[in-house]
């Protein structure tokens, strides 16, 4: 690559030429548009900024200007993770009473780069070295000396007011992305979630999420097994909740799982065999690391094996091949579609009905009602072996194996739901369970749909990609 020198962050200083920076993005801001007009022409601009690292102990903002499409291209391209050279950037002189930096991470350099769409380059870094500015994500880009605790803060909010804080914390529940449109008309998506730390007992923190990387990241997180150790969170005063609380701000910055034995602790310290129940959010497993197979009756001797005590249960996944014998889409005496509490999926009564449990922030009253329409149907199967009655195919699940929504559901006609049904009637399937025994106080088992495939489609997925693949 002639013409450019290449330099770590910590050798920059301002006005440096022909640079070459190499680094991992760790932090991503949405992209902003904004109209101008000067003398000579008038139009819409751009800007985007990111926080580069190159090492431990280095990293720097950089911002990027351009047309919007240019802008939106590369924040759709490049985002927390990737690993990018930056080419003849502008290096200048960050100015610590400048307004704008109240808004941008605190960084190691004291510079910052401007990255203009006519005169800079951001391009895919390929090199062998890769790997290792990759293992970046995972060091905390801050001492851990000023780190407090949850309970701390909240029983302090009034001295900390306006104030920034670092806290090492473990995920409990993560919400569904939602699409929302701002008074200013611009379409976001953003992301509840919460978290608890060993200070707290069984209460949690509700934080949200606005930017759209770390809407995207958040989806992959497993609630009690993710630690965050999250620098510059905001003491504010929340407008919409009347009360002092903790905000993510621009300023904000998250280091996922971070390689540190406070992150062991901290997860280490959370219960994780709480009290079952059927929609908690805490036990339910990813099907794809399902692979262990079971007959219906391997299930059934499985949940006889024993006699449960108090507070005991069985619990386990497997993955069942069998036929379906009945699905209540088209019983119209059955709801198939109800209304439950958007967070802690709790059902509720009807759509302006809060959910009641005092553990989650809409029940409690910490945050408006916030309920969502989900599928529960009831399934019944069948292979060699014996029978299942009363499987529960629901939520996210249901809306996959379905290919539709409730609200599309909803407006079919009786024949299309019947229709619907007998794709699946009668036919071969693999089914991934989570099976959960009954207790002294919960008296029967139950058997949760985490995934529905036909055998069918399955086979003739694999033709189309042998077809394929001859083809070539």
């Amino acid at each position: 690559m002639a013409g450019v020198y290449r330099q770590p962050i910590s050798t920059l200083t301002p006005g440096a030429q022909n640079t070459l920076i190499i680094g991992v993005i760790i932090n991503s801001k949405n992209p902003r548009s904004f109209n101008f007009e000067d003398k000579n022409r008038s139009g819409q601009r751009s800007v985007w900024t990111i926080t580069l690292r190159d090492s431990i102990q280095s990293t720097i903002n950089a911002t990027i200007w351009g047309s919007t499409e240019f802008v939106n291209k590369l924040s759709a391209t490049y985002r927390i993770g990737s690993v990018i050279d930056v080419i003849n950037a502008k290096v200048q002189e960050r100015k610590p009473n400048d307004k704008n930096e109240a808004f941008l991470p605190s960084v190691s350099s004291s510079c910052c780069l401007v990255i203009n769409e006519s005169a800079s380059l951001i391009q895919n870094h390929d090199g062998a070295d890769r790997e290792e500015y990759e293992g970046l994500l995972s060091v905390p880009t801050k001492s851990l000396s000023n780190v407090k605790s949850l309970q701390y803060i909240m029983e302090n909010m009034e001295a900390l007011i306006n104030q920034y804080l670092d806290i090492i914390v473990v995920v409990t529940f993560i919400g569904e992305s939602k699409n929302i449109i701002t008074k200013d008309g611009r379409s976001m998506v953003t992301r509840d979630f919460e978290v608890t730390d060993e200070s707290c007992g069984n209460t949690t923190v509700a934080l949200k999420f606005w930017e759209n990387d770390w809407v995207q990241r958040s989806g992959d997180w497993e609630p009690k097994r993710t630690v965050l150790f999250i620098v510059d969170i905001q003491v504010a005063f929340d407008r919409f909740k009347k009360k002092n609380t903790i905000i993510i701000t621009r300023k904000t910055m998250i280091t996922e799982n971070p390689n540190i034995p406070q992150a062991e602790v901290a997860r280490k310290s959370i219960n994780t065999e709480s009290e079952y129940m059927p929609n908690d959010p805490f036990v339910i497993p990813k099907p794809e690391t399902i692979k262990n197979i079971m007959t219906i009756n391997e299930i059934t001797q499985r949940l006889n094996s024993k006699m449960m005590q108090d507070g005991e249960r069985v619990q386990f996944v497997t993955v069942l091949y069998g036929q379906i014998m009945e699905m209540n889409l088209d019983d119209l005496k059955i709801p198939i579609l109800i209304e439950r509490c958007a967070l802690c999926k709790r059902l509720v009564s009807g759509p302006d009905e809060s959910c009641m449990n005092l553990n989650c922030p809409c029940g409690n009253g910490r945050r408006p009602v916030q309920n969502i329409l989900n599928f529960y149907v009831k399934v019944n199967l069948k292979d060699e072996t014996g029978y299942l009655v009363g499987c529960r195919l629901s939520g996210d699940v249901a809306e996959k194996t379905f290919d539709c929504t409730p609200e599309e559901f909803k407006k079919m006609s009786f024949e299309e739901r019947t229709n619907l049904k007998w794709k699946f009637m009668t036919e071969q399937v693999e089914i991934k369970l989570q099976v959960i025994g009954p207790t002294s106080t919960f008296p029967r088992s139950l058997y949760n749909i985490l995934s529905l495939k036909r055998i069918s489609d399955s086979i003739s997925s694999q033709e189309n990609f042998n077809d394929n693949n001859n083809d070539d």
